[in-house]
């Protein structure tokens, strides 16, 4: 009586000790996913910074002058603002930085050409008869072109649905260059805030920015020429200090840190002010860019990166003539991007644009003139929140991305699917053996034995005994 109680009781642990070790199982699997991969969890790749040229896209059956700038407009378009037949060389402007071949007139072709930015093809065109020395250009959210003339010294405020040929905003005074409050001297790009107030890069000559409200009055201005070309002062010894720029070539507005970011080409360093007072922010610069940087664009990824182009260099130490993607917050360089020629490199890149979704890229090139284009290799989910386009179509913005590793199947989760199957077959094996051996007591009456003794027994320990193994390693 005593050995069938002692029997029944051992059966029972038995039997709780299979369910626990089940139970426990199918816990590890629910449990050991959720907390060794979180598929919430935003993950950071260096596929985000990884693009490929597209040689075989090319823009329209015509041919192009001096591609100044590029841009995306509110339609997913490709811009293209050219110079055509004007070329800019050493008998284009006096000391004075007045233009000389005024009496040959404007560019008689159309100089700003909308193309699809999927085949390529001609969408539409305009622009023909109007500016002598195109250079930036910039399309806000609202498919306003913002477009700089450094011939006239002029920036101009273009609505396409109103008119092509009358501007809605002209500041400058026309072939005046001037460094007061109403002039400028060479511009080179806009950007432009949500609320209409823009920013002017005062560009070739007056090494400044200047800041306007919507309707084109002076809000503020800082800055100081250093470019040894066009300077009329000495620079005191040391590092060229903050604020003073050999010509700010391009700017880029970076909407979650409320900074603009000015391209100082001939000092190949990003510098960055706060937006609404014009302080210092910071700077950036590297090795590997060298020491002229002719376009920025800015992305809110990874805690901020810049989209860079550097130019030919004159220094001993020359770098190859590239695309760079420099992160903010470590100041390295992330990526890179060329074309697939000989030299993989550039010949002399002036502009770049970044589709909204981050998944295009276009630079474009004076000599040869010419646009390439590239593409990301790997497609991610766009960013919820979108940042100011300063120079196309929310151009600034490259969406973080989610790692693929995470939307597809684990092998962890796999290997402990099976644990989950073996303990639950087991769980259910162990609970018939115990019901068997508790209703069926007399069936072993043939005499006391250890428990476990015989081989069958001994396998379905070894088994559970696996089991715990394999829940352990998990």
């Amino acid at each position: 009586m005593f050995t069938r109680w002692r029997s029944g009781i051992l059966n029972i642990v038995l039997l709780l000790t299979c369910v626990i070790f089940g139970g426990r199982s199918e816990q590890q699997v629910q449990t050991g996913t959720a907390a060794g991969i979180d598929t919430n969890k935003t993950h950071l790749r260096n596929s985000d910074y990884d693009f490929e040229y597209a040689p075989d896209w090319s823009p329209i059956n015509r041919t192009l002058g001096s591609v100044s700038a590029v841009a995306f407009d509110s339609y997913g378009n490709i811009v293209i603002f050219h110079r055509g037949s004007h070329v800019w060389d050493a008998l284009s402007f006096d000391p004075q930085n007045r233009y000389l071949p005024v009496s040959s007139g404007p560019i008689a072709e159309s100089t700003l050409l909308i193309v699809s930015n999927q085949t390529g093809s001609l969408v539409s065109e305009w622009g023909a008869n109007y500016f002598y020395m195109p250079h930036g250009l910039t399309i806000d959210r609202n498919n306003s072109y913002w477009l700089t003339d450094v011939a006239m010294h002029q920036v101009f405020k273009f609505d396409p649905a109103i008119s092509t040929t009358e501007p809605l905003l002209t500041i400058g005074r026309r072939f005046q260059p001037g460094s007061d409050i109403h002039s400028f001297c060479k511009p080179t790009s806009v950007a432009v805030l949500s609320n209409g107030d823009f920013f002017v890069a005062d560009g070739y000559c007056n090494g400044r920015i200047m800041k306007f409200s919507s309707d084109g009055n002076l809000i503020l201005s800082w800055g100081k020429n250093s470019f040894v070309v066009t300077r009329t002062f000495m620079l005191p010894a040391g590092p060229v200090p903050e604020n003073f720029f050999a010509i700010p070539h391009a700017l880029t507005y970076a909407t979650d840190k409320d900074i603009l970011c000015v391209a100082d080409r001939e000092q190949g360093r990003v510098q960055c002010f706060n937006a609404q007072d014009g302080t210092f922010h910071s700077m950036y610069s590297h090795p590997q860019i060298g020491s002229r940087i002719f376009s920025v664009k800015y992305a809110p990824l990874n805690g901020g990166v810049f989209y860079i182009i550097n130019g030919p260099q004159y220094t001993s130490d020359k770098q190859p003539v590239s695309g760079f993607i420099l992160s903010m917050t470590t100041n390295q360089i992330a990526g890179r991007f060329f074309p697939t020629n000989a030299q993989r490199a550039f010949s002399n890149p002036h502009d770049l644009a970044v589709s909204f979704d981050g998944s295009q890229m276009y630079v474009a090139e004076l000599s040869p003139a010419k646009v390439h284009k590239f593409k990301r290799k790997t497609l991610v989910q766009p960013e919820p929140q979108p940042t100011e386009r300063s120079q196309s179509l929310r151009s600034e913005t490259l969406p973080v991305s989610i790692d693929p590793v995470l939307s597809t199947e684990s092998p962890y989760a796999s290997t402990l699917m099976i644990v989950s199957i073996v303990g639950s077959l087991l769980t259910t094996s162990c609970l018939i053996f115990c019901v068997w051996r508790t209703i069926c007591p007399s069936s072993h009456a043939s005499g006391r034995r250890q428990r476990f003794s015989t081989p069958v027994e001994n396998i379905s320990l070894r088994n559970l005994n696996r089991s715990e193994e394999l829940e352990g390693s998990a």
